[in-house]
């Protein structure tokens, strides 16, 4: 049986543990690599939970800061991937894992 899964807003997310298919922003970094300037990041699909212990790089006024001005490391919790995580306000949105094949 076939379902449909629907991309839904990251505010809807699970946030008990269960693992969901996340789905980052896109992002531009100004820094570069070896000064190529800039790069251009597309949106990431990865396997993921919440997790709330974890650490996101926040502004001096302690706000996820979106203009790449962040300052220190403060327990915001974050969206922990594949050894990895993604701060809260680099995902959008999340689906629900399809069901495994039965054989």
């Amino acid at each position: 049986m076939a379902t449909t899964m629907e991309w839904q807003k990251i505010e809807t997310a699970p946030k008990d543990g269960s693992l969901i298919l996340l789905l980052s922003k896109a992002y531009v970094d100004d820094f570069g690599i070896s000064n190529e300037l800039p790069i251009h990041f597309p949106p990431r699909a990865a396997l993921g939970k919440w997790w709330a212990e974890g650490d996101s790089w926040v502004d001096e006024y302690g706000n996820l800061s979106d203009d790449g001005k962040c300052y220190h490391l403060e327990i915001t919790g974050v969206w922990e991937s594949g050894g990895g995580w993604f701060q809260p306000n680099e995902v959008t949105h999340w689906c629900p894992i399809p069901p495994l094949p039965e054989k």
